[in-house]
This record gives C-alpha cells, sequence and structure tokens, in this order.
C-alpha cells in the first residue's frame, strides 16, 4: 500500500516544480517558487499559493531554473572562493561595498590594528598588513567575505619645535561573512584524529602551528548541537584547555575543519583553526 502512496506523492512533486521557478543557494538550499523580478543587488519571489512578496539577496543565489525552461547563472559581485580555514586565508575577500554582501552570512566582528616601526613606514604596507589580518581571521571564523565597516589612519608625526615624533598606523574593523555553511547532514559519524592546531594570537599577523598531542574523537549525531543556524561540537581538546566548544566550518568525507575563539578579559582575541582527519576504516 505505501507504494502508491509514494508514487502520487513523488507525482505532486514533480508537477509543483514544473510549475514554479526553482532558485538554487549558494549555501546548498533550493527553493520553489514564482520568480517575479530580478535587480541589481536581489531576487524577489513568491512561495506557491502565497502573495506576499520575499527577497534574496543576490549573492546568495547561484542560480535559477525558470519553469519556461531558461536557466539564469549569477555570478557574486565579488569573486568569492570555498574558504576552508585559516591554510587558504588568501582567498578571502576584502568589500567596502554593503551590497556586495546582502545575502551572505554574517559570522563575526573582525578587526586589526598595524602601527609602524620608524616615522618612515609606508601607511601602504601597513595598510596591507591590516588587511592580511582581517582575511586571516575571517578565513579561522570560517568565512570568505571580509566587510571594512571603518578605517583610520594615522600618518607619522616627525619632531617638532620639542623634538617629538610619532609613528603612523593603521586601524581597521569589520564584519566576516560567508556564503556557505555545514550542515548537520555533511558531518559524517565517525572516529576522527586530531591533525593539526592553528592559532591566531591577538597581537600577532602570522598563524602560528602548535605541536599537538595524539588524540581520537568519535563525533556522533548526538553530539552535534544547533545554535543560529550553525554546528557547533563540544570537544575537550588536550592542548587547548581555555575552548570547549567548536564551530565546524568544513566538512567532507575525510575531514572537519573546527573554528574557536578565546576572549580575554581586556577582550583580545586568540582565534583557533582544529583539523580533524577521519580514521581509516570508519
Amino acid at each position: 500500500m505505501k507504494t502508491p502512496l509514494i508514487a502520487v506523492v513523488l507525482f505532486s512533486a514533480l508537477q509543483l516544480k514544473s510549475q514554479t521557478d526553482t532558485i538554487f543557494k549558494n549555501d546548498g538550499e533550493i527553493i520553489l517558487g514564482h520568480v517575479s523580478e530580478v535587480t541589481e543587488t536581489a531576487i524577489k519571489f513568491v512561495y506557491p499559493g502565497e502573495s506576499f512578496s520575499n527577497a534574496l539577496g543576490k549573492n546568495a543565489v547561484k542560480k535559477i531554473h525558470f519553469k519556461s525552461g531558461r536557466k539564469q547563472d549569477f555570478s557574486a559581485d565579488l569573486n568569492i572562493s570555498l574558504v576552508k580555514g585559516c591554510q587558504e586565508w588568501n582567498k578571502v575577500q576584502i568589500s567596502k561595498i554593503e551590497s556586495e554582501v546582502i545575502g551572505l552570512m554574517k559570522l563575526d566582528i573582525i578587526g586589526a590594528k598595524a602601527k609602524g616601526a620608524t616615522t618612515w613606514t609606508s601607511l601602504a604596507k601597513l595598510q596591507d598588513r591590516a588587511y592580511n589580518k582581517l582575511k586571516i581571521e575571517t578565513a579561522m571564523l570560517g568565512g570568505n567575505v571580509a566587510y571594512i565597516l571603518e578605517q583610520n589612519t594615522e600618518e607619522a608625526i616627525f619632531g617638532g619645535e620639542e623634538g617629538s615624533s610619532k609613528t603612523p598606523g593603521v586601524t581597521v574593523s569589520g564584519l566576516a561573512y560567508t556564503s556557505k555553511k555545514v550542515y548537520k547532514h555533511e558531518i559524517k559519524e565517525a572516529s576522527y584524529n586530531l591533525a593539526s592546531i592553528y592559532m591566531l594570537r591577538a597581537n600577532e599577523y602570522e598563524i602560528e602551528q602548535l605541536n599537538v598531542s595524539p588524540q581520537t574523537f568519535e563525533i556522533t549525531r548526538e553530539e552535534i548541537k544547533e545554535t543560529n543556524g550553525f554546528q557547533k561540537l563540544k570537544l575537550n581538546i588536550h592542548d587547548l584547555k581555555k575552548v570547549t566548544e567548536y564551530t565546524v566550518i568544513y566538512a567532507d568525507e575525510k575531514e572537519l575543519v573546527l573554528s574557536a575563539v578565546y576572549s580575554n578579559r581586556q577582550g583580545k582575541k586568540t582565534y583557533y583553526n582544529i583539523y580533524l582527519l577521519k580514521k581509516a576504516g570508519n
């Protein structure tokens, strides 16, 4: 008796799909509806059986298959690439235009400050250093776009009447965004070995790889908790005593990449990326 019912359900789903437009988002979600307008920044659509208009940021949409048979692909205003962790920080894009991050998922506040060693230090080099740190922070959070909210530049002051001088500096603050989050079904239940840990200290500009002790973790569905749409794991990693909760920022058949941030009493942040490799035979 179940077979005819399944057939009816499948037929109804196929019939609905043939009568609607199909929107494919960058995060893997598929939406069936009627696309009413495509603007420079948004896709406007209506769900079947409703009249209320909804909107998606254009950067959130990969392609649309229209019920007419026409297909339209979208390339984001930014050349957004998948970033799986700190080792790919150079793939992170810098944006100063708000419309470029519409439709992307906000992760966290980011910031960096670069100070010149002498009064002759180039402001351009200091900006590059600050921007690179924003990229690293974004990558360690699982993001691929660093959106600049504010930038302050302090030019060098050379010795005046009293002989005082001041070195140049650049301070930048912004938000980290991602175009792709990890879903629970993408995380494979298995035994994983701790492969590596990377750290970015508050006052440093380069990633440091830590020496790790051998450790194995059993990852099951019950241990994965979703918070604000992101998958979280509570792990007791021997080499990281101050952190207990981690966000899964990348998952495939063989690997998990986790992210964590520790803030001290002064509010200074230390970023971590943890790489787990699935044990052979799992």
